[in-house]
């Protein structure tokens, strides 16, 4: 974990992977997480373990694809619903999660699909709803 100097708060900073890929904006602070809005991601907690430094902006460890890849994914009902295996980026912003199903299907989730990333990533939603309607 990276310290801040006391009194330093990092609400309004940009989260940024280690290639400049943005993950969102600081919008408050707990002990051991970042709680990210007003991006792309919606509203999501982001374990303080993936942070490197804090600067300007909030600068993750590595690369998110290389960061998040093998994290098991969990939905709103604490499901297992796979392993992220990859990511998805629009324009230099982080869009969403490949996550490869039990029955080796790949399923796109959107980040603000997702409510916290930490030991595991952990979804907003059914993992119905990521399958669609048919």
């Amino acid at each position: 974990m990276v310290a801040v100097r006391r009194g330093q708060s990092l609400v309004g900073l940009a989260v940024v992977d280690a290639e400049g890929v943005e993950v969102g904006y600081v919008s408050g602070e707990e002990p051991n997480a970042l709680v990210l809005g007003d991006g792309s991601s919606g509203r999501m907690r982001l374990g303080r373990r993936w942070v490197r430094g804090i600067a300007d902006r909030v600068t993750l460890s590595g690369p998110v694809a290389e960061l998040f890849k093998n994290l098991n994914v969990i939905d709103s009902d604490g499901e297992f619903v796979g392993i992220v295996q990859d990511t998805m980026e629009a324009e230099d912003v982080l869009d969403a999660f490949i996550v490869e199903d039990e029955e080796g299907k790949m399923v796109t989730v959107l980040l603000e699909d997702i409510r916290s990333i930490d030991e595991w990533v952990e979804l907003s939603v059914l993992s119905e709803s990521l399958y669609g309607s048919s």
